[in-house]
């Protein structure tokens, strides 16, 4: 089966190939330090702050951030956890500009898309330099200014690339599949700031790190067809 673009497509311009390489650098290097915080994290979750190490569908990454662990003890891994987030928060400033690309015949809407994960952007940047244990409401207040512009962009751009007949497939997919799982999840998480219980359950965490996971591989799928494929 032929691939679903124009067999004329221009090839993308020096600056989103450039952009493109970016973000899929930058993907990486995020999941790297990741790793290196969850490996480096002493251990404690809301549910079970005794656990040992970290649990990936327990732990939340925020956990990962904060130079105290809820365990108690001193998390060495607090400053990777960190740069990881604010690397990938600042890889989806031009990844928002590359998904636009493909849906270019819905200006409008693409001008919608990228001034919503503007401003998402810049506030996710702020999310990791305030961890809940610290900052109290701060941290919900910044996922909050940070994630509704962002599911809206996402929202949007998910009717965007599936409106476009020849839009690539795999990030229209990906596009949805994260949508999705990050509209349930903030609003399970918005549901759980306004109860102000603790957590009782591994759902959040782990619908966090499904949200997350889709929304990387979105991220390099769209920045791959925009920015690197003639």
């Amino acid at each position: 089966m032929a691939r679903p673009v124009a067999e004329n497509s221009p090839a993308p311009p020096p600056a989103a190939r450039a952009a493109a390489l970016f973000v899929i650098g930058a993907v990486v290097l995020s999941l790297l330090l990741m790793g290196a915080a969850m490996a480096l994290y002493p251990g404690g979750t809301w549910l079970d702050r005794a656990s040992p190490e970290h649990d990936f569908f327990r732990n939340f990454f925020c956990d990962l951030t904060a130079e105290r662990a809820l365990n108690g003890q001193t998390n060495p891994g607090a400053a990777f956890a960190k740069a990881g987030m604010i690397l990938l928060s600042a890889a989806t400033l031009p990844f928002w500009f590359l998904v636009t690309r493909l849906f270019p015949e819905r200006a409008r809407l693409a001008a919608f898309v990228r001034w919503l994960g503007l401003a998402s952007a810049l506030a996710a940047i702020a999310v990791p330099l305030a961890p809940s244990q610290r900052y109290g409401l701060l941290h919900p207040l910044l996922i909050f200014v940070a994630g509704v512009p962002g599911l809206v962009a996402g929202g949007l751009a998910t009717f965007g690339l599936f409106a476009t007949k020849r839009a690539a497939r795999a990030p229209a997919r990906l596009a949805g599949l994260t949508a999705g799982l990050a509209a349930l999840d903030g609003a399970l998480y918005a549901a759980h700031v306004a109860s102000g219980v603790e957590i009782t359950s591994a759902l959040l965490p782990t619908l966090q790190k499904l949200a997350a996971l889709a929304l990387v591989a979105w991220m390099a799928a769209a920045a791959a067809h925009a920015g690197l494929r003639d």
